[in-house]
């Protein structure tokens, strides 16, 4: 089945239920801003961004800090929007595979009637650094049977923060609570739903049809840091594979005279809170927990020319008729922002350099305003920020785009110095509402009288229906189509966030065109 656009149906939310509870609902499409045009396609990319593919039953996960971003928190202020704990991570295997069918369904583009050349995914492939992780998202782009569960491979049951038989009060469990207990504060106060069976439908093998087009992996945070933001330690991955979760702060601690912003810090250096004190819960060991180094990310994502054998993650790849410079903008020394390192800086100005006569796109998983971390320890390489970098490309006119994720949402920034510029775009996350992907035509123009680059933008939802029935429990697209729902009705991001997270993006950067003068005409 052809999937359609969002130019010809969109996903909405419905009206208010009970405790602010809202289903979804297919709607009606959202056209693109300007009418077709014609020209000659340069190249066209799928873009996704942001899977975080989540290994929920882990123990080197933070989801006991969240509470302290609930909007009922009297921390919230002071600590702002966690983000370790999202009641739809159990089912990113399940959202993935839904984009995959997507994508596989749209080849050719929208507006241009071009093939699409590549599919570009902006980083945060993983959730927390992790091997199994990374696995699950390689079964999922390569195709074949993913197996989304860990800890003892004979255990029938979820391991989890979900799961019923340990109880907080704080986590959404879809089985319901105990005999004899009150409803959890998702279902109390907020309004979700039961839906009986879920964390076990959640970890049952799930069958990808793989990528039918080729595909390119950027680095991201999550890619390389636990939680994306602390750097991995022997005694982290001892705990990541290890049989103990971390349940709470330290005894007798709350934030008030612990210092959590270690856990959280957008700028490194950055740790776990807990020590010999944290409370514990035995969990079964399970080995492909490890955390993933960079040359692991290299190998498996295999996006360089040379299939990652140099185990960098920054590299130029040849796309239709322009080049992409992928680059790595992950401070390996902690912190979630990011910035690059000077040699990498150096490698950036050799190829805008060595590609001066070729349309080039720039890759990242930061955006520009993101690349703020310039943490590092003594003797380390420099770090370089967004500013830097952006004086860079302006110096080099056939810069066309910069393409991003990180932000979880669509948005665009123009960039010029007065004469020429290019335009920086994000894409919307798969973990987080509205769940989409994006197709980017990139095209050359005369139609205006002068000659220009075009960028055409179409959103695309995911393969799940667009109304979750919490009853149909049996294939990825159902399980994708809850996990949108459970996005969109996200309590902490309701009423105000206080890190700037939003729900909504407005039409000017979803079904749209970007301009610019042609460089090299």
């Amino acid at each position: 089945m052809i999937e359609k656009t969002t130019a010809e149906r969109t996903i909405r939310r419905a009206e208010t239920q009970a405790l602010g509870w809202r289903e979804l609902a297919e709607s009606t499409g959202e056209p693109h801003l300007e009418s077709a045009i014609g020209g000659q396609a340069i190249a066209c990319i799928w873009h996704l961004s942001d899977l975080h593919i989540c290994d929920a039953e882990s123990p080197a996960r933070l989801e006991y800090l969240d509470r302290y971003s609930d909007p009922d928190s009297e921390f919230r202020e002071q600590l702002g929007d966690i983000g370790t704990y999202r009641p739809q991570e159990i089912l990113t295997v399940q959202v993935a595979t839904a984009m995959v069918e997507t994508v596989n369904s749209i080849q050719v583009a929208p507006i241009s009637g071009a093939p699409i050349d590549v599919v570009l995914i902006t980083g945060d492939v993983t959730d927390n650094a992790q091997l199994n992780e990374l696995s699950w998202y390689q079964g999922v782009l390569e195709g074949g049977v993913v197996s989304p569960r860990s800890g003892d491979a004979q255990r029938s049951s979820w391991v989890g923060v979900c799961d019923a038989s340990t109880w907080d009060e704080r986590y959404w469990h879809p089985d319901g609570p105990p005999a004899g207990v009150e409803p959890d504060r998702p279902m109390r106060v907020y309004g979700y739903p039961r839906i009986p069976g879920l964390i076990e439908a959640a970890r049952q093998d799930v069958v990808s049809p793989g990528l039918e087009l080729p595909w390119i992996s950027v680095y991201g945070n999550h890619d390389g840091l636990l939680q994306g933001t602390v750097a991995p330690t022997d005694a982290l991955d001892e705990l990541a594979t290890g049989t103990e979760r971390i349940t709470g702060l330290p005894a007798g601690r709350t934030p008030h005279d612990y210092d959590l912003s270690a856990a959280i810090r957008m700028n490194g250096p950055a740790d776990y809170p807990h020590d010999s004190s944290s409370p514990r819960q035995r969990i079964p060991a399970d080995a492909r927990r490890a955390f993933v180094s960079p040359e692991d990310f290299a190998h498996v994502a295999a996006s360089a020319p040379d299939g990652g054998k140099s185990g960098r993650n920054y590299f130029a790849r040849e796309v239709g008729g322009l080049v992409i410079l992928s680059l790595d903008t992950v401070n390996p020394h902690g912190g979630w922002q990011g910035s690059v390192d000077s040699d990498q800086c150096a490698w950036l100005v050799r190829k805008l350099k060595e590609y001066r006569d070729r349309y080039v796109v720039i890759a990242s998983h930061h955006p520009s305003p993101c690349l703020t971390n310039d943490f590092a320890p003594k003797g380390a390489t420099p770090r370089v920020l967004g500013g830097e970098i952006v004086e860079i490309l302006l110096a080099h006119p056939n810069v066309i785009a910069w393409i991003a994720g990180h932000v979880h949402h669509h948005a665009s920034l123009w960039h010029h110095d007065g004469d020429h510029g290019f335009w920086e775009i994000t894409t919307a996350s798969l973990i987080d509402w509205p769940q989409q992907g994006r197709i980017l035509e990139i095209i050359q123009v005369t139609e205006r009288g002068l000659a220009e680059i075009a960028i055409i933008s179409t959103v695309v939802d995911h393969a799940g229906p667009a109304r979750a029935n919490f009853q149909s429990l049996s294939t990825p697209g159902d399980l994708a189509a809850i996990s949108r729902t459970l996005a969109a009705n996200d309590y902490r991001l309701r009423d105000s966030s206080l890190r700037g997270l939003t729900l909504e993006s407005s039409p000017e950067v979803r079904n749209c065109i970007w301009r610019l003068r042609d460089p090299l005409a």
